[in-house]
């Protein structure tokens, strides 16, 4: 692994880690006992550990890097600094003879790309991108989706690249260099990780079930007659009745709504044609055996006496109304065997944990820890499995999908535009939303991840690599899954409507369904659900990520030398803060937390993360770093979006997805009303945190009101320290 200085900002240049560590092994060579200086060690209330320096030092300093900051635009922060250097005033620091603090670097490029990608690509690249594009106009769909990246998702998602890299720092100690007053930003970015890891976990965790399950002769979801189906379950295969005793109800109902009792034979001969006339009735008429007594018997006698109440107990008879629906194996396998949720009320008695799930979910966290308990040293070599092997299951899943009965039907259905749709406001908004929460800025993990390149590393082209590679996968997964609801929709003769579904229900019910009908399917089964855990795990790694290197540079004394132990105690208190989510009722919290959690709270927070950037720090000042880097200004396209374009697209998700919450929600459960208010606090708890800190800086900032504001506001000053480019902030880079 390689590792590299903590090169900031400086008043001259950025420079490269090999040419910084040039200079600093001269400065350190020329330097005599007592030459001055200052350590780059240090954390949030912990300041440079002591000795004195002189103006003059620093003076060379300046004077070393004067044509490189002639050259470029003079960091905001540096002002003050300069103005000290330039009085001739002498200032006393103290000097640390101890080794400067190093952080740590990838030991390849390739690792902080997977990285990313890992993050960036996970399970709602299966189970909502392909059911938001069908429903939003097919084909037709891509156009808003790619506008909305152009425009809204790919300037966000290059801005947190950029930030994390020049500042190399977390979401917590980077605010002191952009704007102080925002840094409950970073404590709100951080408690929205935890709820993530609250229930992000415990989806994993059913992935692990199902793949345990899997490793079985003949997959448990197959048939029914297992200790958890019900009566009503019925296999895909010969559900017949449901769909044929459909179509009598309705054709009974009409004939008798027009008929007279002289027309009684009519309408009998209707009601048989509607049942003979099926295939489905052809090949199982041992279903039907009890509804053709009724028309041959019963339902002439009642015609004959037609009345309004007649009419409906010959509706109610014949069609079946009064039976309970019929449920497949694979839907009672995950909600009476893996959830057991009919043992719940819902979330006023969610019931005890179920052993079985706790356990799986604790093996999720176990592989977690043992993936961040090193930093980017453990992590770099994870994500060459669980970043890439995604990608390999993916392709054979599609290879074998495009080969079944019915999968170009679905395809079709997939890509078809509806380009009247395009005139709905919803459908905008909806792909807005999508690739906002699929590129996943605003989590702090791609300020985490990118602090560990190197200064000059090209950020640009990963933002435009990593995020186009999201988007395409994206659309690769909507080709599987639709290639096999088509040949689900075949198998059930019913539409491609009927069949799919959208989010967990897709992967843990539709997917292992049709699964099951095919050849080898226990081997399909456990690459599928391998899949998912890797898709998952990425993600949750990236989430953690935040928070902990967040954590550790805010800390480095009492957090960062502690790391291991850190990472821990920090899972396991997620892990016991999760326990609700493993109970019988489990699967309400899940989605309770996925909502209030981060899915409204995050949006706020990103909005006052760009609005900081790019308003309070201001984007000249932000190119001009982007420029220290890269030694190019970004373009007048990518200032245009990062100052207007960007945060109306966040304002505009955020205003539209206040209003629709309920929809989020679902409708399979109706919350209570004390969860409703107590959802709205667990968004508050967040969202709350900026203002807060906020009030809490300006209290604790010295002198008077309008001092204060210029401190809570203004980025804290840069304090040249005894490595030549290198600048201290007062937090350990």
């Amino acid at each position: 692994m390689g590792t590299e200085p903590g090169t900031t900002n400086s008043s001259g240049s950025g420079g490269s880690g090999s040419r910084g560590a040039k200079k600093r092994d001269s400065w350190h060579t020329a330097a005599a006992p007592g030459t001055n200086g200052t350590s780059t060690d240090g954390g949030h209330g912990e300041p440079p550990d002591t000795v004195s320096d002189t103006a003059a030092l620093a003076g060379k300093e300046a004077a070393s890097n004067g044509s490189s900051a002639t050259s470029k635009p003079t960091h905001p922060a540096t002002t003050e600094t300069a103005q000290v250097l330039q009085s001739g005033k002498e200032r006393s620091l103290v000097v640390a003879l101890t080794g400067e603090r190093r952080r740590e670097t990838w030991s390849q490029k390739a690792e902080f790309l997977l990285a990313v990608i890992g993050f960036a690509v996970d399970l709602g690249n299966v189970w909502r991108f392909p059911y938001i594009c069908y429903q939003n106009g097919g084909g037709a769909f891509l156009i808003p989706y790619c506008i909305m990246l152009l425009f809204g998702g790919l300037p966000l998602f290059y801005m947190e690249l950029a930030l994390g890299q020049f500042h190399r720092c977390g979401c917590l100690s980077i605010w002191k260099r952009i704007c102080p007053a925002l840094k409950g930003v970073g404590y709100a970015i951080c408690l929205i990780d935890i709820y993530m890891g609250m229930y992000y976990n415990t989806i994993i965790g059913w992935a692990v079930y199902y793949l345990f399950a899997s490793f079985s002769s003949e997959l448990p979801w197959t048939k029914c007659g297992n200790p958890w189906n019900t009566e009503n379950c019925s296999p895909v295969t010969g559900r017949v009745n449901e769909t044929v005793t459909s179509t009598v109800a309705t054709a009974t109902t009409t004939a008798m709504s027009s008929m007279s009792t002289g027309a009684a034979s009519a309408g009998v001969t209707l009601v048989a044609s509607a049942l003979g006339n099926s295939t489905m009735g052809t090949t199982h008429s041992h279903y039907y055996q009890y509804e053709q007594h009724l028309l041959s018997s019963t339902l002439p006698t009642m015609l004959s006496n037609l009345t309004t109440s007649t009419m409906a107990t010959v509706a109610g008879v014949v069609g079946g109304a009064s039976a309970p629906p019929l449920s497949s194996p694979a839907r009672e396998f995950f909600e009476r065997q893996v959830l057991e949720q009919y043992k719940s009320n819902g979330l006023d008695f969610m019931g005890p944990v179920k052993p079985s799930l706790a356990l799986c979910v604790f093996g999720v966290f176990v592989l977690v820890y043992f993936s961040l308990w090193k930093g980017v040293r453990s992590a770099g070599k994870v994500v060459w499995v669980t970043a890439l092997a995604p990608y390999v299951v993916l392709l054979i899943l599609l290879a074998r999908g495009v080969t079944l009965p019915g999968a170009a039907e679905g395809i079709r259905y997939y890509l078809t535009p509806q380009w009247d749709k395009l005139n709905n406001s919803r459908v905008w908004i909806d792909a807005a939303s999508q690739i906002f929460f699929s590129l996943g800025p605003g989590f702090g993990t791609l300020l985490a991840l990118s602090s560990y390149n190197k200064f000059n590393n090209n950020c640009y082209r990963d933002a435009l690599l990593t995020s186009s590679i999201n988007c395409l996968t994206s659309f690769l997964a909507g080709f599987v899954i639709f290639s096999v609801l088509g040949y689900m929709a075949q198998v059930q003769n019913k539409s491609i409507e009927e069949v799919g579904l959208e989010g967990p229900g897709l992967v843990f019910i539709v997917y292992p369904e049709a699964i099951a009908m095919m050849k080898g399917s226990v081997f399909w089964s456990i690459i599928f659900f391998l899949m998912l855990i890797t898709l998952g795990l990425d993600s949750t790694f990236g989430g953690l990520e935040a928070m902990i290197t967040a954590l550790c540079d805010e800390y480095p004394r009492t957090i960062g030398r502690r790391r291991e132990l850190f990472v821990l105690i920090l899972l396991g208190l997620i892990y016991i803060c999760a326990l609700p989510t493993m109970t019988y009722g489990g699967v309400y919290l899940v989605n309770f937390l996925n909502v209030y959690g981060p899915g409204l709270a995050i949006l706020f927070v990103v909005f006052v993360e760009a609005a900081g950037v790019f308003w309070f720090y201001g984007v000249e000042n932000f190119s001009a770093d982007i420029e220290q880097m890269l030694g190019k200004k970004p373009s007048l396209f990518w200032r245009i979006c990062w100052k207007y374009i960007s945060p109306t697209f966040l304002f505009c998700i955020l205003i539209f997805s206040l209003l629709g919450y309920e929809e989020m929600l679902g409708e399979e459960y109706e919350y209570p009303e004390w969860s409703v208010a107590a959802g709205w606090a667990l968004t508050l708890s967040s969202v709350l945190c900026i203002p807060t800190y906020m009030v809490y800086k300006f209290l604790i900032s010295p002198g008077n009101c309008n001092d204060r504001l210029r401190r809570t506001f203004k980025p804290e000053p840069l304090i040249p320290t005894a490595i030549p480019g290198q600048l201290y902030t007062g937090t350990a880079v």
